[in-house]
């Protein structure tokens, strides 16, 4: 009895690894090599390039409209299934230096990402999508406040509006709890 219940065990894992292996095979042939950029990714080609930037925002409800000019450059990584984003800027007399990376997850069928800047230790995730037009990006970003540490959510609305032209509004609580906003338009260096 013991003979027989150890073959059985036996033929069972052969059976597992076995049947792991053609799985895998069979998997393999789905989705042969690397990633391959789709539709969505293509959407992501409007924005490379270098692109020169004005900005304008307010730091609370109180104080006067601050602008910035600046540059930023994005290009894509890693087969063409990310595009990197590497942004400089004045802002009112601080070097603002951020660092983004957004491509499209086929899995959550949204666009995803991450923002970092050197005015926060924190790294932000955000995820969104692209209206039936292809000009349109919607994202939302969560991370916390500089400031205070307390999280924060902050819309982004990134719209192409000409083939060397775009703009993008920031959406986000201000010290007051009060909606403010952030516009930067670009404009695509020749």
């Amino acid at each position: 009895m013991r003979t027989t219940t150890a073959r059985m065990a036996a033929a069972a894992l052969v059976l597992l690894a076995t049947g792991g292996a053609v799985f895998a095979a069979a998997r393999r042939q789905e989705e042969p090599g690397p990633a391959k950029a789709s539709k969505p990714h293509e959407l992501l080609k409007q924005f490379e390039g270098t692109w020169e930037t004005k900005s304008e925002f307010q730091m609370g409800p109180e104080t006067p409209m601050m602008k910035s000019t600046g540059t930023e450059t994005d290009k894509f990584i890693v087969g063409g299934l990310f595009l990197s984003t590497d942004a400089k800027a004045d802002m009112g007399g601080m070097n603002f230096e951020a660092h983004s990376i957004l491509g499209y997850d086929q899995h959550k069928k949204k666009y995803t990402g991450s923002w970092v800047d050197n005015m926060s230790t924190a790294i932000w995730p955000y995820e969104g999508t692209v209206d039936d037009t292809g000009k349109v990006f919607t994202l939302m970003m969560e991370g916390p406040d500089p400031m205070s540490g307390k999280m924060m959510k902050i819309k982004l609305i990134h719209e192409i509006t000409g083939k060397d032209a775009r703009k993008l509004t920031l959406f986000m609580p201000g010290p007051d709890g009060k909606e403010m906003q952030m516009k930067i338009d670009y404009t695509r260096k020749k």
